[in-house]
């Protein structure tokens, strides 16, 4: 079944956490890595996350002209922003429902009611995300950046779904519970025979490492 390409973006610490344990919201990586992902998004014609990551931040990254750390213009062309889970944890006050972009929904629970919300295009999580993803690929999207969060990651991950993965490793050990794909023991294990190639690899001068990995089909 023909699908957009899915590239996974994240920063994570040496010991493979998205986020500190105690305020989940703030970014791990420095000024430099914001600036990678600036530049992958740039790239996709939309970005995915799943709603436990739009309650932790309340908003998106949006795509910017950086004039410095602290100054930016905010680009008018902006990728899709697509949200995956249940509208009824949302609320009409986040940043996220007024920031310039086009929201779609993926919803995971079709019972609960959306309309409180100015999603452009509503779609319901089929029998599996290649299913649902194939109906993304129909509306012409070609290329996805997929976000977050950790269930979300690895929800994709049990497909064998991720084509491409833009990883930046922060010089950090953080510990606690949230690494960027879990498992659980009730789950199977990720057993597939890819490999992964570096397509690039890019030291930064903040100690970080970027790297880019493409699947090897």
């Amino acid at each position: 079944m023909n699908k957009p390409n899915i590239i996974l973006v994240i920063a994570s610490s040496i010991d493979g956490r998205l986020s500190f344990p105690i305020n989940h919201s703030e970014h791990i990586g420095s000024f430099e890595d914001k600036k990678m992902l600036n530049n992958a998004i740039s790239k996709v014609d939309a970005t995915i996350f799943g709603s436990g990551t739009l309650r932790v931040h309340q908003s998106t990254f949006l795509l910017k002209k950086f004039i410095d750390q602290t100054k930016f213009i905010i680009k008018d062309s902006q990728p899709i922003s697509i949200i995956a889970g249940n509208p009824s944890t949302f609320e009409k006050e986040w940043v996220y429902f007024n920031q310039p972009i086009k929201r779609w929904l993926i919803n995971s629970k079709p019972q609960q009611i959306s309309k409180n919300f100015n999603f452009d295009k509503e779609f319901f999580y089929k029998d599996s995300w290649l299913q649902t993803l194939a109906n993304l690929k129909k509306e012409g999207i070609k290329k996805i950046a997929l976000l977050g969060g950790a269930k979300l990651i690895h929800s994709f991950m049990i497909e064998d779904l991720i084509d491409e993965i833009k990883i930046t490793i922060v010089p950090k050990i953080i510990g606690g519970k949230y690494i960027w794909l879990p498992y659980k023991t009730n789950e199977r294990f990720l057993d597939f025979k890819n490999e992964w190639i570096i397509k690039s690899c890019k030291q930064l001068k903040t100690n970080e490492i970027f790297i880019h990995y493409k699947k090897n089909k």
